[in-house]
């Protein structure tokens, strides 16, 4: 295991968020807030100094292949580093009671979950604002890496699926992987920009416009106002926020192959099929329930409120149009159990993803046929590729740990003071990195202030264990992993 090689790349993040802290300093500084450019100008200077220092001790030549080992440990205190520097500025900042409430709003941004622990956000200074929308645009792009690149490789919750065709191209062929990379970062870019760009057109303010934006194409959730969408009362501004929470929640590569004209393998795709399929599925009948129950006065409105709702909590945005829990107990289970349902794999959504449930339900549909005919041999496809029993047993793995990690963490919050609801839809919100929860404390019109310090940890590490699909964490765990060989 190289150390120094680990703490050679926390360096390197540290520099690299050292750097983007200068974008709040000058904001402040043109919204002439002074004291607040102080602070990210301190944070920035000293975190930069910090980073440089680590990485000038610890530089070496990299020459050798990362390890599983290494790239576990590697890719947990990166996370954990970039959760610990985003946190600094804002602790220093006006509207933070705490370093727990720093850490935690900040661990909430790198992750996209979008659960806030402020209370005020129309009269916090511009860069405490543009600096949680920072730590969202950020941390959407590095999970989108990090699903194409790393979890494939490691083989983590039935993610060798998306190795690709040829698994030994794939490991071996480092320009073929750059390229794919390359082409997410371009279209993360052009999304970006284009959302930005209609906002600002709709009627949006230029700085709302850019911070909306990056909590939008990140599927994070963070706002600029207290009562989130609904503070610009503008329906055009809800279906952009609609079509961009929609698109970054499907596979990049899927989009990037819809512009590069490979339709064989958007036709084929049976993740985007059945997650658009279960959208329509939902949406439909349920705008028709709130628009027949009298909840709003045409269809349309109905329409509109119920898609915003259904995509934000589905894609695990977390972006607030109205309190569905207005709408009667049958939306607040329905919506209890939509924060565990998450986007596409390859997205910036976070949840359990389409794709396992394609293929908990494909291992399920064989077990049922074999039950009829036993001796049968039933190989289940995806995408036209046979799911290996240890794709299925690495599915089932995650979501083994996804539940027991449910159970657990809603017993700590829960013995740290809080109630029941409050502690499991906390809990499951968290882990699947949606943001607003159940309930009259974390309820979608509310925040996570009250939540006791323990509660507030506890919730900051699985919100990571969550964006990190479990076992990349909990790996670490294990004595195995640091056994000299």
């Amino acid at each position: 295991m190289r150390f120094r090689l680990v703490f050679f790349m926390c360096g390197m993040m540290a520099m690299l968020f050292g750097g983007l802290m200068m974008f709040p300093a000058f904001v402040d500084l043109y919204y002439q807030n002074n004291l607040s450019a102080y602070t990210f100008f301190k944070a920035a200077f000293f975190t930069l100094f910090v980073g440089a220092a680590i990485v000038f001790i610890t530089r070496q030549e990299i020459t050798d292949k990362l390890s599983p080992q290494e790239t576990f440990l590697i890719t947990s205190s990166v996370w954990l580093c970039a959760a610990l520097v985003s946190a600094f500025p804002l602790y220093l900042s006006a509207g933070c009671s705490s370093f727990t409430d720093a850490f935690f709003e900040a661990m909430s941004g790198l992750t996209t979950t979008g659960a806030t622990t402020y209370t005020h956000l129309d009269s916090l200074p511009k860069g405490v604002l543009l600096w949680r929308a920072i730590t969202h645009w950020i941390g959407g792009i590095g999970i989108v890496v990090l699903a194409i690149s790393i979890l494939p490789t490691l083989r983590v919750g039935g993610m060798q699926l998306f190795a690709n065709e040829n698994s030994d191209k794939y490991e071996k062929d480092s320009p073929f992987l750059a390229t794919k990379i390359k082409a997410i970062l371009l279209l993360y870019l052009v999304l970006s920009l284009l959302c930005a760009s209609l906002l600002y057109l709709a009627g949006m303010s230029l700085f709302d416009a850019i911070a909306h934006m990056m909590a939008c194409v990140s599927t994070g959730g963070f706002s600029t106002h207290d009562t989130s969408i609904a503070y610009f009362n503008n329906k055009t501004i809800d279906w952009i926020l609609i079509l961009f929470m929609l698109l970054s929640s499907l596979p990049f590569m899927f989009t990037v192959a819809f512009f590069t004209g490979k339709w064989e393998r958007i036709k084929n795709d049976t993740q985007v099929k059945s997650y658009l399929a279960m959208l329509l599925l939902f949406i439909l009948p349920s705008s028709f329930i709130i628009w027949h129950a009298g909840y709003f006065p045409s269809f349309e409105e109905a329409l509109r409120q119920m898609t915003f709702s259904i995509i934000s909590i589905v894609t695990t945005t977390g972006f607030v149009l109205d309190d569905y829990q207005q709408w009667g107990p049958f939306f607040i289970a329905f919506f209890f159990f939509l924060l565990g349902v998450g986007g596409c794999t390859g997205s910036t959504s976070g949840g359990i993803k389409m794709f396992r449930f394609n293929i908990v339900f494909k291992s399920l549909r064989r077990h049922l046929k074999m039950m009829i005919l036993p001796h049968a041999v039933i190989v289940p496809q995806y995408n036209n590729k046979p799911i290996t029993e240890e794709i299925i047993n690495s599915v089932m793995v995650f979501l083994s740990v996804y539940i027991l990690t449910i159970v657990i963490g809603t017993l700590i919050v829960a013995a740290s003071g809080t109630d029941l609801i409050t502690a499991l839809s906390g809990t499951f919100s968290a882990i699947s990195n949606v943001g607003p929860g159940i309930g009259n404390v974390i309820g979608p019109d509310k925040t996570f202030a009250a939540i006791p310090p323990i509660g507030k940890w506890t919730l900051s590490i699985v919100m990571m264990l969550g964006r990190l699909e479990f076992m990349t964490v909990t790996v670490l765990l294990l004595p195995t992993l640091w056994k000299r060989k």
